[in-house]
């Protein structure tokens, strides 16, 4: 008798390769021109759409992640956005994983939106934030719009959300890097969009499974805060060159 494959295939895809911090980068507390304010209890997600992108198909979450971000930047500001068609999020994608559905490191996509452009837009800087450093993390979300975050995703991470759970640590084995952006936070755990929706991403976890964030100094953001943004970006730029 032919033998019956019972076993329900995942409905997201992984794609984040192990974290690589770049030695010219000094973490984002080092950039600030003072101590970075207490940031709120809570900050809430922007409402916006925040669709899947292909990786449910592809491993581009590393790539999928720009317009999640977009979105939640264009949102928060009001700013009008009309964000990329799935075949030009998957074009991208491939473009810079050599052809191959392979995955990508942050720091690479990164240093790629940065010098050449992604989607329409460059990064003005990014910097590392230790992923211990839960008070950097809520800074990064709260005063710079948001936190790029590697993990090592665990098979019960696909579990609880699919059921519309928080992620929690459980135990179970790793399956993989994903890359998930944190555009709010809780008392918690940080709210990370992902997969075509937003998970509660509890501490517990965070202390698991995180394994980069990166914080984002957008064009948006200049725009908007212009000489208060706390942060020395020229001097940060100047790292950014050694990258």
């Amino acid at each position: 008798m032919p033998i019956i494959n019972t076993i329900t295939p995942k409905p997201y895809k992984l794609g984040a390769l192990p974290a690589v911090r770049p030695a010219a980068l000094k973490d984002l507390d080092v950039y600030a021109t003072g101590k970075l304010p207490t940031p709120p209890a809570k900050v809430t997600v922007p409402k916006a759409k925040y669709p899947i992108d292909c990786n449910d198909v592809e491993g581009d979450c590393t790539i999928a992640a720009i317009p999640h971000l977009k979105e939640a930047w264009h949102a928060k500001y009001n700013l009008q956005y009309t964000p990329p068609t799935e075949l030009e999020i998957k074009t991208e994608y491939r473009k810079l994983s050599g052809g191959e559905d392979t995955g990508l490191v942050e720091a690479d996509v990164l240093k790629t939106w940065q010098t050449e452009g992604l989607f329409g837009s460059k990064l003005i800087a990014y910097a590392p934030v230790q992923p211990t450093n839960i008070l950097g993390i809520h800074q990064a979300v709260a005063f710079y719009d948001g936190a790029y975050l590697g993990i090592e995703c665990p098979a019960s991470a696909q579990e609880q959300f699919a059921n519309g759970e928080p992620w929690t640590y459980t135990g179970s084995e790793v399956e993989g890097g994903h890359c998930i952006v944190a555009l709010g936070f809780t008392q918690n755990g940080l709210l990370c969009a992902t997969w075509g929706g937003i998970a509660e991403v509890t501490y517990g976890f965070c202390a698991h499974y995180l394994t980069e964030v990166w914080c984002l100094i957008s064009g948006i953001l200049v725009a908007q805060k212009k000489d208060s943004l706390g942060i020395d970006i020229a001097s940060l730029k100047a790292d950014l060159a050694n990258v």
